[in-house]
């Protein structure tokens, strides 16, 4: 299936519910239901389909852990039906993304598309509008939202309910992040999941050479480069990096998982390995071990 007919979704105030957390999730939710569209014919369509999927499981879920929070801290009398809507569409999210894990030409990026235009837009505007006026008279539960952070486990999230203090293992907001991709699609991914979490100073180079004209005139803290690129690849980008006196942690992504590619990365200077597909979760885990051993 292919995507004609198909086209972005515009965010415009009909799909604003007035709550600020949880607008903002439905924003990035779109922002990956168009990456849907524009994967499609990318010349690296499968793995960046895959990214994309595997990043709309991870925030969906997170996204609904959020507004079940909200819900349930509103008192909001429809709470038990609507997480039957919630255990639904994750069943349903999860059901396309196995079967790309499967077979990856059974998934193509414009019956998602179609998939996920349906459920985003008829559950917010529909559903999520049902429960806005009992959440909104609710400043309790619209904090308690608030306080779910991307990524979290189950166990943080009990932690965090005993200790409301308690300080994330990075700052996000304060990052500086390069991001050294000649994918488009691909920068548009891993910037997507970078605002998710916060982070504010992302710069993006096309390619190794724009990368280190970038470190040249700033410091970034974290640098996400390919290892696959036209002219400088991610190897020499690296080690070129180190040559120049970048303290920056790198983590290299990569299509092709084998010792040999890893040991070559660690040696250029790579602190750690992001294979392709990638994943929000493992990029939150590769971040955060790298950056606090910094």
């Amino acid at each position: 299936m292919g995507n004609q007919g198909a086209r972005n979704i515009a965010w415009s105030n009909d799909l604003e519910i007035g709550i600020p957390v949880i607008d903002a999730d439905h924003k990035v939710l779109v922002s990956l239901l168009n990456q849907v569209f524009d994967t499609v014919g990318d010349n690296e369509e499968k793995a960046t389909l895959g990214s994309v999927l595997n990043s709309l499981v991870e925030y969906t879920e997170y996204h609904f852990v959020r507004e079940e929070k909200l819900q349930e801290v509103a008192g909001y009398s429809g709470l038990e039906a609507h997480k039957a809507r919630h255990r639904d569409l994750e069943r349903q999210v999860m059901e396309i993304r196995s079967r790309f894990e499967e077979d990856p030409d059974s998934v193509h990026g414009g019956e998602v598309l179609d998939f996920l235009r349906d459920w985003l837009v008829d559950h917010i505007e529909k559903r999520d509008f049902d429960y806005r006026d009992a959440c909104l008279a609710s400043p309790d539960a619209i904090a308690a939202a608030a306080r779910i952070r991307f990524g979290e486990s189950d166990a943080d999230r009990e932690a965090q309910e005993h200790d409301e203090a308690r300080a994330p293992a990075v700052d996000w907001a304060s990052l500086k992040v390069l991001v050294v991709e000649d994918n488009r699609n691909f920068q548009v991914i891993i910037q997507t999941i970078l605002k998710s979490l916060g982070v504010r100073d992302i710069h993006l180079a096309g390619n190794g050479q724009e990368g280190l004209d970038d470190l040249a005139e700033r410091a970034p803290d974290l640098v996400l480069c390919d290892w696959r690129m036209e002219t400088m690849d991610g190897l020499e980008f690296a080690a070129q990096a180190r040559e120049r006196g970048s303290q920056a942690r790198i983590i290299m992504m990569s299509g092709y998982s084998d010792g040999e590619v890893r040991e070559k990365a660690l040696v250029a200077g790579v602190d750690a390995f992001l294979e392709k597909p990638i994943t929000a979760r493992g990029f939150l885990e590769a971040a955060t071990k790298v950056l606090s051993a910094a």
